[in-house]
C-alpha cells in the first residue's frame, strides 16, 4: 500500500494517521532513514503550530561510517519514529512532517558539519 500525502507545507509533504505509518514503511524499504518527526496543528488562522517534535537523536554525533552500517542506522532511526508516531497518535486537524535523508544526503551533511 503506498502513503497518501494530505498535503504540502512548504515543499515538505505531510501525512494524516495512521498514513505516517504507511509513508514510513515505504522510507524503510527504499533504504531512506527518517531523522526525525514533528506533529503540527492546523490553527484557525490556516497556519500549522508545532505540537511535538520527536526527540531522539539517533547517530546524530556518530552515525554511519560506511554504507554496509546505513541498513542497520536507518532500521533504528524509523524504528524510533515509528514509536513516536504510534505513541502520538495525531487528532483532528494535525499531520505529520517527516525528516528523511538517503545515505547519499546523509554523507553531504556529515561532510558539510566538518567544515
Amino acid at each position: 500500500m503506498a502513503a497518501i500525502a494530505a498535503g504540502r507545507i512548504g515543499k515538505e509533504l505531510s501525512f494524516g494517521f495512521p498514513e505516517v505509518l504507511d509513508a514510513i514503511r515505504l522510507c524503510s524499504e527504499n533504504l531512506v532513514a527518517v531523522l526525525g518527526v514533528e506533529l503540527f496543528q492546523l490553527t484557525p488562522a490556516g497556519l500549522y503550530q508545532t505540537v511535538r517534535l520527536s526527540g531522539y537523536e539517533h547517530g546524530r554525533n556518530k552515525g554511519p561510517q560506511v554504507f554496509a552500517e546505513w541498513p542497520e542506522y536507518l532500521a533504528i532511526s524509523n524504528g524510533l519514529a515509528n514509536e513516536f508516531v504510534t505513541n502520538n497518535p495525531a487528532r483532528d486537524h494535525q499531520i505529520y512532517v517527516l525528516t528523511t535523508s538517503s545515505w547519499e544526503q546523509f554523507c553531504e551533511i556529515v561532510r558539510l558539519n566538518k567544515r
